[in-house]
């Protein structure tokens, strides 16, 4: 159980790194050209949730995120296949980039993101991570379900 704890915490270290030295680097809203027509460093503010949801209401997103933040944590202390190593990755993965995401958006009112691909919204490392992490769970609940159905 403690890999998905590393886990977290190194993501929550890559993306609080990150973030600072967008910050620190670059104004709002200077975009770099990292790979030309695919990848750019495009520094952005986002109050809301992914996509920029709720940002006209930010005690919304603290009690969404808040919740949901909560409710993984419970969900990884209480699972009783825990030990797979798949289940701890997605699962510190997941954990990681919504703490890191709430650290930002309750220490400064907002989450910086700053990877811009074509037609996408701009992002961050915390991001990523909470989408890689879901597909993961999702992969691991999929070949769990063919695996039980099978027995």
């Amino acid at each position: 159980m403690w890999v998905e704890w590393l886990i977290a915490a190194s993501v929550i270290l890559f993306d609080q790194l990150s973030k600072h030295a967008v910050e620190t680097h670059m104004h709002l809203w200077q975009s770099i050209v990292v790979i030309k027509h695919v990848v750019n460093l495009t520094y952005a503010k986002n109050t809301g949730m992914g996509f920029s949801v709720f940002q006209s209401d930010p005690k919304v997103v603290e009690y969404v995120v808040l919740s949901i933040i909560v409710a993984l944590v419970i969900f990884s202390l209480t699972w009783k296949e825990r030990k797979n190593w798949f289940f701890q990755l997605s699962m510190g993965l997941t954990i990681g980039g919504a703490l890191s995401n709430a650290i930002s958006r309750l220490a400064y009112g907002a989450v910086t993101d700053f990877i811009q691909l074509p037609y996408w919204p701009i992002f961050n490392v915390a991001d990523s991570c909470v989408v890689a992490g879901a597909i993961g769970l999702g992969i691991y609940f999929l070949k769990r379900e063919r695996k039980v159905g099978k027995s």
